[in-house]
């Protein structure tokens, strides 16, 4: 009996390790679409749905038009089950203007605080704060 019990928290240790893995993916796959330059690849993370979306879709495709974007984010907290999570990023923007050789280079860095929710076999964020972390 202990064994089968040490077993099964093995497997939801398993599975909780997978399911962080998984929520951090979504991020480093949204932060790919800000480097990369593909707006429709980072807002593709996101529930259309949720709060604020117009106003991130508005303010990334902006930012993509006048900066070369490079992004970092780090796991501040994971917290959640299989289903939903909320998760706090320490994220960082590394601007440059488009077109302007002797353009001084930006940041940006700030707390991100999340909301993700598995949809189908997907993680999608819906809920992200502050939006305008990515104004232009």
């Amino acid at each position: 009996m202990m064994l089968r019990t040490a077993l099964l928290l093995l497997v939801a240790a398993i599975a909780i390790a997978d399911t962080a893995a998984d929520v951090l993916n979504v991020f480093t796959s949204a932060a790919e679409g800000l480097i990369n330059d593909d707006a429709a690849s980072f807002l593709d993370r996101f529930d259309r749905n949720m709060p604020g979306y117009a106003a991130l879709q508005n303010n990334v495709e902006g930012l993509l038009a006048a900066y070369d974007v490079g992004a970092t984010i780090e796991e501040i907290t994971d917290e959640g089950d299989d289903r939903k999570r909320t998760v706090e990023l320490d994220w960082l923007l590394i601007l440059k203007q488009k077109g302007a050789t002797n353009s001084p280079q930006q940041t940006r860095r700030q707390v991100v605080k999340c909301t993700v929710e598995r949809r189908g076999k997907q993680w999608k964020i819906t809920a992200l704060e502050p939006v305008d972390l990515f104004r232009y």
